[in-house]
């Protein structure tokens, strides 16, 4: 297994424990996001939103995508 993503929040630098439940999490909400968030009335537009960026944050941790400033 790979080791996981360096994740640094507010300046603290997560273990792999920490990273993998980020990790993880992330994957939970896009699963919501896909099953039970989208699409429902006015929401159509923010699920867009928070697809597009669990997306880039999944590829920057999973090692696939670097950050653009």
């Amino acid at each position: 297994m790979q080791d996981e993503a360096t994740i640094t929040v507010n300046g603290a630098r997560l273990t792999d424990s920490e990273s993998r439940v980020i990790r993880l999490a992330m994957a939970s909400f896009a699963d919501i996001l896909a099953n039970e968030l989208a699409y429902k009335n006015e929401g159509i537009a923010l699920t867009d939103q928070y697809r597009t960026d669990v997306a880039l944050v999944r590829a920057i941790i999973d090692g696939k995508a670097q950050r653009t400033q």
